[in-house]
């Protein structure tokens, strides 16, 4: 029968020996190393975490924007679209309705202020023959000034020209209302052409 060799643990006072090419290795310094690593670790992984919620937040931020940013092209579209027709009315309609009736409070005032400075000399105004009327109602019988008024079939009902002898002035609110019709126009085929090139 072979005997079993077992291994003697008595203390025999020393302790066990160490190979000599293996340093002793510090149980502080393993935990500090472990601490860098888990705390570099967790600093790289929120950093990351930052970086892709800027990026998520950012993409989201640009996505609202241009949502935005075509509704709001869109509703402009919308707007210009129904208010085209309205405006169009307006400076075809309202605006020289407006416009000739308020012509006559407009010579007047200009021939006021012209007679100041032309002292007793007479004023001339011309105005279209359909004018003449209402230009007479508003002046009076006694206009407290020299003015003669004559026909002018060349002017059209939103013109008017007062001469003096020193000076003339010439009142145009049709050219007025052509330029208003013209930047309008201008205006709404702009509108018309972004709108189908995007």
């Amino acid at each position: 029968m072979s005997r079993l060799m077992l291994e003697d643990f008595s203390d025999q006072g020393a302790c066990p020996q160490t190979e000599p090419d293996q340093p002793a290795i510090d149980a502080q310094e393993i935990r500090l190393n472990a601490y860098e690593e888990g705390y570099r670790a967790g600093w790289d992984d929120a950093s990351a975490a930052e970086a892709e919620a800027r990026t998520r937040i950012g993409a989201d931020f640009e996505k609202t924007l241009q949502e935005l940013s075509f509704g709001y092209h869109e509703a402009r579209v919308h707007v210009l679209e129904a208010l085209e027709p309205l405006l169009c009315v307006m400076v075809e309609r309202v605006l020289p309705e407006l416009a000739r009736g308020g012509l006559a409070r407009k010579v007047v005032e200009i021939t006021r202020e012209m007679a100041e400075t032309e002292a007793n000399r007479p004023l001339q105004v011309q105005v279209c023959p359909e004018n003449r009327e209402a230009l007479e109602e508003l002046v009076g019988n006694d206009p407290g000034l020299p003015l003669r008024i004559v026909d002018d079939p060349t002017l059209g009902p939103g013109q008017a020209v007062l001469r003096g002898s020193a000076a003339e002035r010439e009142i145009d609110i049709d050219g007025m209302l052509a330029a208003i019709r013209g930047a309008l126009n201008d205006f709404m085929t702009t509108e018309e052409e972004a709108r189908r090139h995007g």
